[in-house]
């Protein structure tokens, strides 16, 4: 089986590369006889590889969730059926809580190298991009509007040296003093719904922001994803709520809702960011459709 394993050398603050020289690198070779390599040079390089590079069996992702959407969004591009394995090294790694991939590198190894496979859906995005021109890109774990969004953006411009849920949580203190809802109006398989939100997630998977459990009855595999809304409230009593995110406890919260869809569009008449499994690519307005069981991934 032909593979290629992509590094991030600078997922998770550089551990990604340090641990792959110093331990990974040797386990694979242990499990694979031979394998390509490619060493990420910074934003969008995995995605340009791969789309240049579509003639694998398997790809193997060692990095965070951002590694693994380029990956995903280079082999669709590039028209490759290969299977993906992941090897969890970012600061959220929230795909991996999802399919309960354990944080063990000898575990995380053997089943990229295996020869056993799920397929689970994916999300396709419309978008509009940083600079102002329509996009369409994929998603594999979650797509966010607002509040969310924003902390993502506040991540990425401190540069916590911490856990991606510690950093999430910090940034989630800092913005929370400044943020306000957003106007929202969105369709979902044809109804209508409009109101202030701080933010709407559309959840393939169940988790984000490093751990927290935003959807927690989301299926990788259902043919749906489920849309998730916080609308407005007094700061004293989402600072209260918040915490039950992480347990997955918030959807009996009268000022949240629920629900799943197979389409959805989504618009403002303010400017409101989106992120896209961690990373800020866009803004509104935007449509998410499902692609069932579109992405072949490594299983135990």
């Amino acid at each position: 089986m032909k593979t290629l394993v992509v590094v991030n050398p600078n997922a998770s603050h550089g551990e990604a590369g340090r641990d792959f020289e110093k331990s990974i690198s040797s386990l694979l070779r242990e499990e694979i006889a031979d394998y390509d390599i490619h060493i990420t040079t910074g934003p969008e390089d995995a995605l340009s590889f791969v789309t240049k590079n579509p003639n694998y069996d398997r790809i193997i992702s060692v990095g965070g969730d951002g590694t693994l959407n380029e990956i995903v969004n280079g082999m669709i591009k590039g028209k490759s059926n290969a299977s993906v394995g992941i090897i969890a090294l970012g600061s959220g790694n929230d795909l991996a809580r999802t399919i309960n991939l354990k944080h063990n590198y000898r575990e995380m190894v053997k089943i990229a190298a295996g020869e056993n496979v799920r397929k689970i859906d994916l999300l396709k995005v419309s978008y509009v991009d940083m600079n102002g021109v329509k996009a369409s890109r994929y998603a594999v774990n979650v797509v966010g509007a607002g509040f969310d969004a924003a902390i993502t953006v506040r991540m990425i411009k401190s540069r916590f040296k911490t856990s991606g849920k510690m950093a999430y949580l910090l940034s989630f203190l800092i913005e929370f003093f400044t943020s306000k809802t957003y106007p929202l109006t969105f369709i979902v398989d044809g109804e209508e719904t409009s109101g202030s939100y701080f933010f709407l997630t559309m959840a393939n998977g169940n988790y984000f922001g490093g751990g927290m459990r935003i959807a927690p009855k989301a299926l990788v595999d259902d043919g749906y994803f489920d849309v998730v809304g916080v609308s407005k409230m007094s700061k004293l009593r989402l600072l209260y709520h918040f915490p039950k995110i992480y347990r997955g406890e918030h959807l009996v919260v009268n000022t949240v809702s629920y629900r799943t869809a197979k389409n959805i569009s989504l618009k403002s008449d303010r400017d409101v960011i989106i992120q896209m499994d961690g990373e800020v690519v866009g803004s509104l307005p935007m449509e998410i459709s499902i692609c069932e069981k579109a992405l072949k991934i490594a299983s135990a």
